[in-house]
């Protein structure tokens, strides 16, 4: 019996060894030197090009996307996937009653059902565009701002957790810029030709809106030069993309208590509970000016009410 189980393991360990020794001949390894490009390029006038001239020269950016790298392909695989799995719950009848596979075909289903979202236009919103009209004085923004946020709307700032920048084992409260419905600060504040072309672009999406919601065209072009005048504000104070990845400038931690000093007429209390937000003892303010700030519209809010 012994001898059998020696054979048996002499026979495994060849069998691993072999295995291994074709594994090594013929599995790409993780730095390939046909992606560089030795060549024709110089590693000290262009580094990037010199690493990755050579992938670069055999992968076209596909047309309908705007970037594209060594690991697109297998995202695109991967979102092909979770497609297929939408799709098939989506037809599988038999599928437990309450399960996990019903609720996401049930959920994927309703999102693509487009002649009933057609059908039912801006009704479901009714509860946020009420919500918005009653808006009389800055003590009302606390709790809306909850319920957006709550949504995933991130309307005027953000909030939630992450980990302290100099303690990464705490986790604490963080909040900062939003508000932007435009990329970032850039596109409301560039005066080149392509940027105001955007701006454009984005304040005739924003008159459209309206107009959907029932206002006449003079009514909801003023609107959306209200919205974009709002956000343009927002984004005079907010951080540009270099500055924001500079931790150093976006470490401000305080106590709940401090906040008042941020924010002193926003009734963070309020905010806090309609959010559902556990209590915390420290928070960081990724921007304290930008929430200083006072948002002065040119002429009164919109009022919007859905398409009767």
């Amino acid at each position: 019996m012994r001898y059998l189980n020696l054979r048996l393991l002499i026979a495994l360990v060849a069998a691993t060894v072999f295995g291994l020794a074709a594994f090594a001949q013929t599995a790409p390894r993780g730095f390939d030197p046909a992606n560089m490009c030795t060549t024709t390029c110089k590693a000290c006038e262009d580094f990037y090009l010199y690493a990755n001239g050579g992938w670069i020269a055999k992968n076209e950016i596909p047309a309908a996307f705007s970037t594209w790298g060594i690991t697109s392909p297998l995202r695109e695989k991967n979102i092909a996937t979770l497609h297929q799995i939408l799709e098939d719950a989506a037809k599988n009848t038999a599928a437990a009653k309450g399960g996990n596979e019903q609720k996401i075909g049930f959920f994927y289903a309703s999102c693509m059902d487009e002649a009933k979202i057609e059908a039912a236009g801006a009704t479901p919103l009714t509860k946020e565009l009420a919500d918005i009209n009653k808006l009389k004085s800055p003590r009302d923004l606390p709790a809306i701002l909850a319920h957006f946020h709550r949504i995933g709307v991130p309307a005027i700032f953000s909030f939630g957790a992450g980990q302290d920048f100099k303690k990464s084992d705490s986790v604490i409260a963080v909040t900062g810029q939003g508000g932007l419905s435009l990329p970032d600060r850039d596109f409301y504040l560039k005066d080149d030709e392509k940027s105001k072309s955007t701006r454009d672009a984005y304040v005739q999406h924003v008159t459209n809106m309206f107009k959907l919601l029932g206002d006449d065209a003079a009514k909801a072009a003023a609107e959306a030069q209200t919205v974009m005048k709002i956000e343009t504000q927002l984004a005079q104070v907010s951080l540009d993309r270099v500055s924001r990845r500079d931790a150093s400038k976006q470490y401000h931690k305080m106590s709940p208590a401090d906040l008042k000093n941020v924010m002193a007429n926003f009734d963070w209390a309020t905010y806090t509970k309609k959010l559902g937000a556990p209590a915390f003892t420290e928070i960081n303010v990724l921007k304290p000016d930008r929430m200083e700030h006072r948002i002065e519209p040119t002429q009164p809010l919109p009022q919007v009410a859905p398409e009767s």
